[in-house]
């Protein structure tokens, strides 16, 4: 009986050592982020809408090991660079296109010193028939989302007969779509 007892012993030590070599975590690497900053002081010439780069920083390093039967190399590279990208937003030309006002008309306010635009917003009806020139315009450049937001712009500005044949012409070209925007903006009775 002492036998018996013995291999059950050595049976459940085995089965225990390895259950631990199981349950135990496995070697693992985690590269952590690195980071670098650097900075840059001075003055560069952007031409509108344009991208220039301001510089960077590149750095790279090797690294190489021999010992009597084996070998290992390694390498390392990075690269950050800094640019500005620059829009120039000319305020009095916006206020020309807002207000209606002629090109002549915003140089003799210049010209005279005067910054401020004083002329008078547009008539409504010149509003209307240069939305509608625009909008035209716009589908002939294949912007037809566009064109449809404009045709609708001019519709409400327009009234009489201009008001009608711009109607006339939103219908034809855009269909069902214009109808169902058309009755979409209508107001609730």
């Amino acid at each position: 009986m002492a036998p018996i007892r013995l291999s059950f012993c050595l049976t459940f030590l085995l089965v225990s050592f390895s259950s631990v070599h199981v349950l135990g975590q496995l070697p693992s690497v985690v590269q952590l982020p690195s980071f670098q900053t650097f900075s840059y002081s001075g003055s560069v010439v952007v031409p509108d809408a344009g991208t220039t780069s301001l510089g960077g920083v590149k750095s790279s390093a090797y690294y190489s090991q021999r010992r009597p039967g084996f070998r290992s190399t390694g390498w390392s590279q990075s690269n950050s660079q800094a640019a500005v990208t620059a829009t120039i937003i000319d305020l009095h030309e916006m206020d020309r296109q807002l207000l209606g006002a002629s090109p002549e008309v915003i140089a003799e306010e210049i010209a005279r010193g005067d910054r401020g635009v004083k002329s008078k917003p547009a008539d409504p009806v010149e509003e209307g028939k240069a939305l509608v020139r625009y909008a035209r315009r716009q589908l002939r450049e294949g912007k037809k989302a566009e064109a449809f937001v404009t045709y609708q712009m001019a519709i409400a500005v327009l009234d009489g007969r201009l008001r009608d044949l711009a109607l006339v012409e939103y219908r034809n070209t855009f269909g069902p779509a214009a109808e169902q925007a058309l009755e979409l903006s209508r107001p609730v009775r």
